[in-house]
């Protein structure tokens, strides 16, 4: 299973730890959410505070995605659902370990 799919799997099913665990001991999880929603960007860094967070907002039913495309090797696409708010978003790997651990993930509105 490709980097992208196994990111996809884990916020699918709400699997904080195995989302976590994707990333390098200090990989960097950047989340660009829409204007005109009351979220702010996210800038995560580190696989414990990725997996910290992701399970707040999963426990706290915070977050989901709707409808996920693997669009190629590095990219997803997904409804994103948080707070009242539905946003198309598009998900690009920019950067992997040598071990295919995510160095770098980014998250924004398509």
């Amino acid at each position: 299973m490709l980097p992208i799919e196994k990111y996809i799997d884990a916020i699918e099913n709400k699997d904080y730890e195995g989302l976590g665990n994707l990333f390098t001991r200090d990989g960097h999880y950047c989340d660009y959410c829409a204007n005109g929603t009351p979220q702010h960007d996210y800038h995560l860094y580190g696989k414990e505070a990725i997996s910290m967070f992701f399970r707040n907002k999963f426990l706290c039913r915070q977050y989901s995605i709707l409808e996920p495309t693997v669009l190629s090797p590095s990219q997803a696409e997904f409804i994103a659902c948080f707070g009242g708010y539905h946003v198309m978003a598009i998900v690009t790997l920019q950067q992997l370990s040598a071990g295919g651990h995510i160095r770098r993930l980014t998250v924004r509105p398509k």
